[in-house]
């Protein structure tokens, strides 16, 4: 599921909760969202009974919540080699900073030395 997708179940979410309906109406549309998201419409995992409103609500934000991790590691092993090359640029960087100051030392060392 990508950022897009989980902002816009976790839209629909709030705009479930907000609805003035009925309690059987906002359960049903609840019991939809979870089967979309694949969230358990069970009180508990392996709970005998179906959940109500609040339990819903919580496994629906239990299903965003695994999606959302699931989503930033896969950015961040994409990100990953972008990283490592702005890493390998600073380190090359760095050291060439370090041979001209070092350059640098030696040039003034020899005028002084009358090399």
């Amino acid at each position: 599921m990508t950022s897009k997708e989980i902002e816009k179940y976790r839209k629909k979410l709030i705009e479930i909760t907000k609805k003035k309906d009925d309690a059987g109406h906002k359960e049903a549309l609840l019991k939809d969202l979870a089967r979309e998201l694949g969230a358990t419409g069970k009180a508990k995992p392996g709970g005998g009974h179906n959940a109500g409103e609040p339990e819903l609500v919580d496994n629906i934000h239990y299903a965003l919540q695994t999606a959302s991790m699931v989503d930033m590691c896969r950015t961040a092993g994409r990100n990953y080699w972008i990283a490592f090359v702005a890493a390998l640029i600073a380190f090359l960087s760095a050291a060439a900073a370090w041979a001209a100051v070092y350059v640098n030392i030696l040039a003034k060392m020899s005028k002084t030395l009358y090399l």
